[in-house]
């Protein structure tokens, strides 16, 4: 197993701001703090370009909808080459785990469909498909309220391609089978239609098997 590339306690400079290491999330993913104690999210990878290209699919649509996870800052490192290095915006918390805790209403699963489904109109319009849409990749605010989230945005576009992309077109299978769409799981070429798919995936199961989900927790 390599060493992390973090240790907790750490403090690392941005172009922005420093950030000081607080807690590994999982394998290539950690909490920080910034100058002013906001937590942050930051994501690296060693010898993989998923990190670069969540960078880069970030930055081309960030500016065009609030729904997608935004990106805050790049590690900047003292020697070349370093593993990219992104600062993410951070969120309460994932739909899988607020669908756990407490099952959504009808009010809050129309408030996060709404959101989601126009995330994935600006990466369609652009013939992007997001390839891992399921509960977890989607983040939440919470607050007080009928609907108790405050801010919704998909996340975790490191995945993300061109649909005319050779992955696309020659069928190599993507995310996980659960919510892959049938042309995936088939290996037949995919596109933007796969993400929909995936999509009433995640509304079914918020409709009608959180217990299981719950229950497997």
């Amino acid at each position: 197993m390599s060493a992390s590339i973090f240790e907790i306690g750490q403090v690392v400079r941005g172009c922005l701001s420093k950030y000081s290491i607080t807690k590994a999330i999982q394998d290539g993913v950690w909490l920080a703090k910034n100058n002013i104690e906001q937590t942050v999210v930051i994501k690296s990878v060693r010898n993989h370009p998923r990190v670069e290209n969540e960078r880069d699919v970030t930055k081309r649509f960030q500016n065009r909808t609030s729904y997608l996870r935004s990106l805050v800052d790049e590690i900047e490192g003292p020697l070349e080459p370093e593993p990219v290095t992104i600062v993410l915006k951070h969120l309460h918390d994932n739909l899988l785990n607020a669908s756990v805790k407490k099952d959504l209403s009808r009010r809050e699963i129309k408030y996060v469909s709404r959101r989601v489904l126009e995330a994935l109109r600006v990466l369609h319009e652009d013939g992007y498909v997001h390839i891992d849409v399921k509960l977890s990749n989607v983040f939440i605010n919470y607050k007080e309220g009928d609907v108790r989230f405050s801010s919704v945005q998909l996340g975790d576009l490191g995945g993300t391609i061109p649909a005319d992309s050779k992955h696309a077109k020659g069928g190599v299978p993507v995310g996980a089978s659960m919510w892959s769409s049938p042309e995936v799981i088939m290996e037949t070429s995919w596109n933007t239609a796969t993400d929909i798919w995936s999509f009433g995936t995640m509304v079914r199961l918020i409709y009608g098997l959180i217990g299981d989900l719950r229950r497997d927790s």
